[in-house]
């Protein structure tokens, strides 16, 4: 009846972790240039930096 969303948990290296937040960073700000709607990225840094 309900499915449950799958949980996917990554393991990253310090140097991975901030490569991942630059990255998606960038990416929030070159979609908010474009006028695009930024919210997806905003939730994926919120998640990460918890």
């Amino acid at each position: 009846m309900f499915k449950r969303e799958k949980k996917v948990y990554l393991q990253l290296t310090d140097g991975e972790y901030r490569l991942v937040r630059k990255y998606l960073l960038d990416w929030r700000n070159k979609l908010t240039t474009q006028g695009r709607d930024a919210s997806p990225v905003n939730e994926l840094l919120t998640r990460l930096m918890a």
